[in-house]
């Protein structure tokens, strides 16, 4: 397979070539540009001051809303005391009230059962640890 590509006929010469103290004055250059480009940058931000202090502002006004809101949440969600633990009660025994009278009894029935069960787990721990 023959190769025909135009770069061969070039050989190992330089096809570009730099004008005469570019690279003499590239680092004066760059300097320059960038001198330039901080000073557009510094007029920017001295004129839209005034705007940045005002979107501070109001981003600061808002995460203070949003840690009240959140506060007052959570305060909500969370119980408040004795009074609420009453609550708790209260409406656990009108729930109860509410049941007929096999449903009462039938509750009561479980729940002494379940008393029971306590009590001889408690115990056989209480002797599984005396027998150690």
């Amino acid at each position: 397979m023959e190769e025909n590509n135009e770069f061969i006929s070039v050989g190992k010469k330089m096809p570009y070539t730099v004008p005469d103290g570019f690279f003499d004055k590239l680092e004066e250059n760059v300097m320059k540009a960038w001198d330039v480009e901080r000073g557009q940058r510094e007029e920017n931000t001295s004129s839209s001051g005034k705007a940045k202090t005002i979107r501070i502002a109001i981003r600061t006004l808002l995460a203070v809303a949003a840690c009240v809101a959140l506060f007052l949440v959570v305060k909500k969600a969370l119980p408040q005391g004795e009074d609420s633990i009453t609550d708790d009660f209260t409406s656990v025994e009108l729930a109860f009230n509410n049941l007929s009278t096999e449903d009462q009894d039938y509750l009561l029935e479980v729940y002494q059962e379940e008393e029971e069960l306590i009590y001889y787990n408690d115990l056989n721990e209480w002797k599984n640890e005396e027998s150690i």
